[in-house]
């Protein structure tokens, strides 16, 4: 049998520039569309309609970013609404948790970030931690170690040094060194308050050997005020 009247009409009939196009539009977009592109390249030939396919293909996928970029837009303006108009520390928590229940994910950490510091401000201790947890997930270490600072100095002001002195023991372990001197600063202040002397005279002899200036003096101080009698 002749193998060109084989072919169907159909087949015939297909832009011989519409694959091409398919695979610069392919190539342009996220991988999340691979799969609307990988069924009309299967199904192309079949379906026969040429270049339309593909425009309707690159219009769909150009109103959807073009919505979610205007999503996003508008969630940072409704962020930044909220921080210039709510000054009132409650007023800012309650604002900021709203937000958070429909923020794209992008903002998400500013608007923690945002809330530990007026749920902080505001004496609203546990709602400050449930802030600084969330932003403990981040995958970013210097993120990491920052909310697991704010995240002991919360539980110390709420009355719980003593956990807050685990987690910081925990979190001296495994930080950035650039953050270390600001942990011991914090493990020193909850050791006190939780009544471990001797971790806090530890902590405050350590900042003293490293300290330079005025805080030097105050550090070398409560050391020894701190260390145990014998």
């Amino acid at each position: 049998m002749d193998e060109n009247k084989a072919k169907s009409p159909i087949e015939t009939t297909v832009n011989p520039g519409v694959v091409e196009q398919l695979e610069q539009i392919k190539n342009a977009v996220p991988s999340t569309s691979q799969r609307l592109f990988d069924f009309l390249a299967a199904n192309l030939k079949p379906i026969a309609v040429g270049c339309g396919v593909i425009i309707l293909a690159a219009a769909a996928y150009s109103g959807v970013t073009h919505w979610r970029a205007s999503q996003a837009a508008k969630a940072a303006d409704a962020l930044g609404v909220i921080l210039i108009e709510k000054t009132d520390p409650a007023a800012r928590v309650q604002a900021l948790e709203d937000f958070l229940k429909s923020a794209p994910d992008a903002l998400k950490p500013t608007a923690q970030l945002e809330l530990a510091a007026a749920a902080m401000i505001g004496k609203q201790y546990d709602k400050a931690v449930s802030a600084w947890t969330a932003l403990e997930a981040s995958p970013s270490a210097d993120m990491k170690a920052m909310a697991g600072i704010g995240h002991a100095k919360s539980l110390t002001l709420s009355g719980k040094p003593q956990e807050a002195l685990t987690l910081l023991e925990t979190l001296k372990g495994t930080a950035p060194e650039s953050y270390k001197q600001a942990i011991t600063r914090q493990i020193a202040v909850a050791a006190e308050a939780a009544g471990n002397t001797q971790v806090a005279s530890a902590a405050y002899a350590e900042l003293a050997g490293v300290a330079e200036g005025a805080g030097k003096p105050f550090f070398e101080f409560k050391a020894n005020q701190l260390k145990p009698k014998s």
